[in-house]
C-alpha cells in the first residue's frame, strides 16, 4: 500500500509540475494578449478620434469662417451629418470662445473642461463624466487671419470598448484555464502510464532478498528508456542470483572439505588419548593429526589468498614483464620440488606483458607443481611462449595422463576433483587452478586446459602483449 501511495505521489508531482508550467505558459499568453489588446485598441481610438478632427479641419478649410457666426452656422451643418448612431460613435462638439457649445450629442461633455476663457491645449486627454471615462482628441479652430475662434473636441466613451476588452480577455482565461485542466489531466494519465512499469519494478525488488532471487519483472512494453531499466534490473538480478550461488557452492565445498579432516583429526585424538592405546597406534595417530592439520592450514591459506584475489586487494600497479624471465624463474622454483623431472623453457623473441611478476610468478608455480605432481619419475615439462597477433600465450605441458575430455571445462572450478585427481596437487587444497584463473583474469587475460596430440595436459595463460619497458 505504502509503495501504490508513493508512486500515486509521483504521477502527482509530474502531474502538478506539468500542470504548473502549462499554466503558467497559458498566463503568460494572456498577458501578453490582453496588453497586445489594450494597446491596439487605446491606438485604434486616438486614430479615429485624429481622423475626427483632420476631417473637421478639412471641412472648415474649404470655407474658412472669419466670424464666430460663421463658424456656428459651418459647425452645425458638419455635426448634424455626424449624429452618433451607437455607444461607439464619437461624441464631437466645438466650443466658442464666447462660451457657446455645438455638438451632435445632448450629453454636456463640455462640462468636464475649464472655463471658456481658459487656455486650450491640443492633444489627448482621458477624462471621467458621470461615472464613465472617455478618450478625448483636442484641436484649436482658427480664422482666415490666425484668429482662435473656438476649439474642437472629439471623444468616444472607453468603457464600452473596454468591455469588449475585458469580455475577449476573460474568454481567453476561461480557455486557458480549461486548456491547463486537460494538459493536467493528460500529463496525469501519460505519467500514470509511463510510471506503472516502474512500480511493478519496485514491487519485485521488494520481494527479492537472498533466499527469494528468482522474481523477475514482466515488461511487455516498447524499448524505451523504462525498458532499458527493466532489462538492466533483470540483468542485476541474473548476475546476483549467479553470485549468491556461487557463494552457496562455495561454502557448502569448503565445509565438505574441512569436514574429511576434522573427523579424522577426532578420530585420531581419540586414539592418542585412549591409555590402552599401543605406542604404534599413537605414532600413527600423531602423524595423521599432523598431516591433516597441514592439509587444513594449506585449505585455509588458499581460501584466504582466493578471497584477497575476489575483493581486488593489495594489488600493486602493473608493470612491463619480459616473458622468457617470467618462465625461467617459475622453471627453476619447479627444479627445487621433491623427485626427478626434466623442465625446459622455450621462449622465442623478445615477448612482453603487463603486470605484476608476484602474482603472475604465482600462476605459473601453480601450473608448473600441477604437471610436477602428475607427472612420472623422468617426466618432461616444458614452458613455452608464443606471440598469437596483440597476445601472448604461455603454456605449461606435460607428458603425464592428460585430462578426461568431459573435465576441461570444470577442471578450474573451485573444489572441483578430477578422477584423475588433476586438480589435486598432490594433496592440496583442490583451489590452485581457481586461483590461476583469477590470478589471470586479474591481469585482462584467460587460462584454458586441454590435452595435447602426443599424451599429456596443457596449460595455457593468454595475456594481453605490451610493449618492451
Amino acid at each position: 500500500m505504502s509503495g501504490r501511495r508513493r508512486r500515486f505521489s509521483a504521477v502527482a508531482r509530474v502531474a502538478l509540475a506539468t500542470t504548473t508550467t502549462l499554466a503558467v505558459g497559458v498566463a503568460l499568453v494572456a498577458v501578453v494578449s490582453y496588453a497586445a489588446v489594450t494597446r491596439d485598441l487605446e491606438a485604434g481610438i486616438d486614430r479615429d478620434l485624429l481622423e475626427e478632427s483632420r476631417a473637421y479641419a478639412a471641412a472648415l478649410s474649404q470655407d474658412p469662417p472669419a466670424t464666430g457666426a460663421g463658424l456656428i452656422e459651418m459647425s452645425r451643418r458638419y455635426l448634424s451629418a455626424r449624429q452618433p448612431g451607437s455607444v461607439l460613435a464619437p461624441i464631437l462638439l466645438v466650443r466658442l470662445t464666447d462660451g457657446t457649445v455645438i455638438s451632435n450629442s445632448d450629453l454636456p461633455l463640455e462640462e468636464v473642461w475649464m472655463a471658456p476663457d481658459a487656455p486650450v491645449a491640443s492633444g489627448f486627454t482621458t477624462v471621467v463624466y458621470e461615472g464613465l471615462t472617455y478618450r478625448t482628441s483636442t484641436a484649436p479652430v482658427l480664422a482666415g487671419d490666425g484668429t482662435v475662434l473656438g476649439v474642437f473636441h472629439a471623444a468616444l466613451a472607453l468603457d464600452p470598448v473596454f468591455a469588449l476588452r475585458d469580455e475577449l480577455g476573460s474568454s481567453i482565461a476561461t480557455i486557458g484555464l480549461a486548456v491547463a485542466a486537460i494538459g493536467g489531466l493528460l500529463s496525469y494519465w501519460v505519467a500514470r502510464a509511463a510510471l506503472k512499469p516502474l512500480a511493478r519494478v519496485a514491487a519485485t525488488a521488494g520481494r527479492i532478498s537472498h533466499s527469494a532471487l528468482t522474481e523477475r519483472v514482466d515488461y511487455d512494453g516498447p524499448d524505451d528508456e523504462v525498458g532499458s531499466v527493466v532489462r538492466s534490473l533483470n540483468a542485476m538480478l541474473d548476475r546476483l542470483e549467479a553470485a549468491f550461488g556461487e557463494q552457496r557452492r562455495f561454502v557448502a565445498d569448503a565445509s565438505h572439505e574441512l569436514r574429511t579432516p576434522l573427523a579424522v583429526v577426532r578420530g585420531n585424538l581419540e586414539t592418542l588419548c585412549a591409555e590402552d592405546s599401543p605406542a604404534e597406534d599413537r605414532s600413527d595417530a600423531e602423524a595423521a593429526v599432523r598431516d591433516e592439520l597441514a592439509r587444513m592450514e594449506r585449505l585455509v591459506e588458499d581460501l584466504l589468498a582466493l578471497a584477497r584475489l575476489e575483493s581486488g586487494s593489495g594489488l600493486r600497479p602493473f608493470q612491463p614483464l619480459d616473458v622468457a624471465v617470467l618462465l625461467e624463474e617459475a622453471a627453476a622454483r619447479g627444479r627445487t620440488l621433491a623427485g626427478e623431472r626434466t623442465l625446459v623453457v622455450d621462449a622465442s623473441g623478445r615477448l612482453w606483458v603487463n603486470g605484476d611478476p608476484d602474482l603472475l610468478d604465482a600462476a605459473l608455480g601453480n601450473l608448473v607443481r600441477n604437471s610436477w605432481y602428475h607427472t612420472g619419475p623422468g617426466g618432461r615439462i616444458t614452458l613455452s611462449a608464443t606471440a598469437e597477433g596483440r597476445s601472448v600465450a604461455l603454456s605449461v605441458t606435460d607428458d603425464g595422463p592428460g585430462i578426461p575430455a568431459g573435465e576441461l571445462e570444470r577442471i578450474f572450478d573451485r573444489f572441483y576433483r578430477s578422477k584423475t585427481r588433476r586438480d589435486d596437487g598432490g594433496g592440496g587444497s583442490g583451489l590452485g587452478l581457481a586461483i590461476v584463473r583469477r590470478l589471470v583474469e586479474l591481469h585482462g587475460g584467460h587460462v584454458r586446459a586441454a590435452n595435447s596430440a602426443g599424451g599429456g595436459a596443457v596449460f595455457t595463460i593468454t595475456l594481453p602483449r605490451a610493449e618492451p619497458g
